[in-house]
């Protein structure tokens, strides 16, 4: 059987609009508010020219998800009297259907300036290169001492860049080092596909490492322990056996050094050495697991158990986490468990199916077809959104805008490299 490239599925937009596109996705982590604005525009445009919604089955999976979230907002606000011994703000369950229906209209818009890997690769690199100040501002954060906030335009850009002493990690521009911790693994497939692609120019590829390279040592100084495994995990999947070659012998280098930095297994004078260079933010994380993700997640599956319709509401588990244990925690640290816990089981199934399947299908469209040739650009688009995908296991990132957005504009270029194949695959059939 003839081997043939994805071909594209093609939609006029005006390189004016796709221009625009790219400039948004590039402002995004460093100037939110107004790359957001940007690409409401290129969505709102999008929308304009696609035809047929509702022919696009995702489509009306997600539209049926949207009915059903108004559906529970509806319920928490004006049928609340079964959960007022939690003290819920129920206006937040207004307010957190912003995190989901907008995003499904967002879905659909963003595809036609991603319908082909050209356009797919142009924004890998704007959002690439518009991570350089998140690097540069971490670095400045960690070794020289910068910190603000700093804003500008009355408030228009924020970057926060929080006292380092005060938080557990890095933060640059993000609120969190979480979050900084996951933008940096959802940009790092990008930066290693560039490198591996530029092997024939020895300057650029150089270039493209450090990036690497500051990537990863950026993702150390967040001090976020699920962004190191994710960090691992991408760079395995990446670069395949060669990968794996590289990895372990990694994995068994770094075990050893922070296992010697929390016990003197080489003596006390190395456990020593080791504390003193290595950073006590890095080696505590390895001594002070917090078991409580297990009691999380545990008050949330008995949140859903006794309200399993229609949820107690968006920003409600705090409250009731706080009102069973008296501690306090900003969300059940699971995104499928915290979309049940809020909005109830059926949709957050109506949510997470389509997510689901567009994650396996171009999985297996990028990494199990024999038939078609792809790019490993479209490979770390994939992978991208594997490690999303894979952090929202033990976090919940996902409310942070600039990441929701990002993940949305995953998904929507995973439906157009399903869309390719399935036209190339019947293309080879057809020959």
């Amino acid at each position: 059987m003839q081997e043939v490239s994805l071909i594209k599925v093609e939609e006029k937009i005006p390189k004016f609009f796709n221009n625009f596109f790219l400039i948004g996705a590039f402002l995004l982590p460093s100037a939110f508010t107004l790359g957001t604005v940007i690409l409401l525009i290129c969505v709102f445009y999008g929308v304009f020219i696609g035809k047929g919604y509702f022919k696009e089955k995702l489509n009306t999976i997600f539209f049926l998800a949207g009915i059903f979230l108004i559906i529970s907002a509806f319920v928490h606000s004006n049928f609340n009297d079964y959960l007022s011994e939690y003290g819920i703000n129920h206006e937040l369950s207004l307010i957190g259907l912003a995190n989901w229906i907008p995003f499904f209209l967002c879905f659909w818009g963003f595809q036609p300036y991603l319908n082909s890997n050209t356009k797919r690769r142009r924004t890998e690199i704007a959002l690439l290169t518009g991570t350089l100040p998140v690097i540069i501002t971490g670095i400045g954060q960690s070794f020289f001492n910068w910190h603000g906030p700093m804003d500008t335009l009355n408030g228009l850009i924020v970057w926060y860049q929080r006292p380092i002493e005060g938080i557990t990690g890095m933060t640059g521009l993000f609120n969190n080092p979480n979050y900084t911790g996951l933008w940096l693994n959802l940009i790092l497939p990008f930066c290693l596909a560039e490198t591996i692609n530029l092997r024939n120019n020895a300057f650029r590829r150089i270039i493209a490492f450090l990036f690497s390279f500051s990537f990863t040592l950026c993702t150390i100084l967040t001090n976020s322990r699920a962004a190191w495994i994710c960090i691992l995990l991408g760079s395995v999947v990446m670069l395949g056996r060669k990968g794996l070659k590289l990895i372990f012998p990694l994995l068994i280098s770094i075990s050893l050094i922070i296992g010697s930095t929390i016990y003197p297994i080489f003596g006390n004078k190395i456990q020593f050495l080791l504390r003193s260079i290595i950073p006590n933010n890095i080696w505590m994380e390895f001594t002070d697991f917090q078991i409580s993700r297990l009691d999380i997640w545990n008050t949330a599956f008995k949140s859903i158990i006794n309200f399993p319709i229609f949820g107690t509401g968006g920003g409600s588990f705090p409250d009731i986490y706080f009102y069973e244990t008296g501690l306090w925690k900003g969300h059940a640290h699971n995104l499928a468990l915290e979309l049940f816990a809020s909005y109830g089981i059926p949709a957050g199934i109506i949510i997470l199916l389509p997510i689901t399947y567009l994650f396996i299908y171009s999985s297996k469209t990028i990494f199990f077809n024999k038939l078609i040739k792809t790019s490993i650009f479209d490979k770390a688009w994939v992978i991208s959104i594997m490690l999303f995908l894979f952090s929202q296991l033990v976090d919940v990132q996902y409310f942070d805008g600039r990441i929701s957005i990002t993940f949305w504009i995953l998904l929507a270029g995973a439906k157009k490299i399903i869309d390719e194949y399935k036209i190339s695959r019947n293309f080879i059939k057809r020959k």
